[in-house]
């Protein structure tokens, strides 16, 4: 079952565009396999996101959560990642980041705050997704370390996923999600929150460079230059919705009706 507020037709958009903003299609470029294999391969990976996304849907659109529904959407995400000839008892270790994923969304329902957690592990296991598929290109397509190690993508991954955060604050103010800079915006006020996430952003950035000097390959400048500019593009995007954002919209939200995920 797909939830009623999913247009499928918007939903395909966007996971394209997410393709984009992650760079998929340079990855998929780097491979050297003809359009017909790329094209097969694009629409197997935007199956299994729109799989993980149904799943998202459900969790984000019910405080009760309804087990049967949850297993039909994991049965799916499954058969879909056997689209890429994972064996089934691999199935487990691939999906297991996803699976964390699902916790951490799950215990808001029992007043677990995100804002327990340190914000890199948080957003670490929140990029669940993007980085199961970008594993399965690295498989795919063998590429080697010249294109960037999966770990040469970890402070893109982080960057590009507060900024997800940030983008969908005023769509999230309808949904039950752990989106930490609306519950951090709930929690503390804006001033400490937009303190809290640029602090952030320029840990990313010194890590990021540390991580660049220590990287080798062709793709190690790359991956750098645009994560400087996802960090800019994000603290630009973090002042917008600060001073957009009102305190009757925080207060109307469906979060703050539950005022016990509003403790760490």
């Amino acid at each position: 079952m797909i939830e009623p507020h999913i247009n499928e037709v918007e939903l395909r958009k966007k996971i394209i565009e997410l393709f984009e903003y992650r760079l998929f299609p340079q990855l998929l470029e780097a491979g050297h396999a003809n359009d017909t294999i790329q094209y097969t391969f694009l629409e197997n990976l935007i199956q299994l996101q729109t799989k993980i996304y149904y799943l998202d849907a459900h969790l984000e659109a019910n405080w009760q959560t309804d087990l049967q529904m949850l297993t039909l959407h994991w049965d799916n995400i499954q058969n879909s990642l056997g689209s890429f000839n994972v064996p089934a008892d691999q199935h487990r270790t691939y999906l297991n980041h996803i699976k964390k994923y699902e916790k951490h969304e799950l215990e808001l329902r029992q007043g677990k705050s995100p804002l327990r957690f340190d914000m890199e592990y948080f957003y670490f296991y929140k990029s669940c997704d993007v980085k199961l598929l970008r594993r399965l290109i690295y498989e795919k397509f063998l590429l080697t370390p010249e294109c960037g190690r999966l770990s040469d993508w970890r402070f893109y991954d982080l960057v590009t996923e507060v900024n997800d955060d940030i983008e969908d604050l005023f769509e999230d103010l309808d949904f039950i999600n752990g989106n930490r800079f609306l519950i951090s915006l709930l929690y503390y006020d804006k001033s400490k929150s937009k303190q809290i996430f640029s602090d952030f952003l320029d840990e990313i950035e010194v890590k990021a460079k540390n991580k660049y000097l220590s990287a080798t390959g062709r793709y190690k400048n790359i991956i750098y230059d645009v994560t400087l500019k996802r960090i800019l593009e994000t603290k630009e995007l973090l002042d917008h919705r600060i001073d957009e954002i009102q305190e009757e919209q925080l207060q109307a939200s469906r979060l703050f009706k539950y005022q016990n995920i509003l403790q760490k």
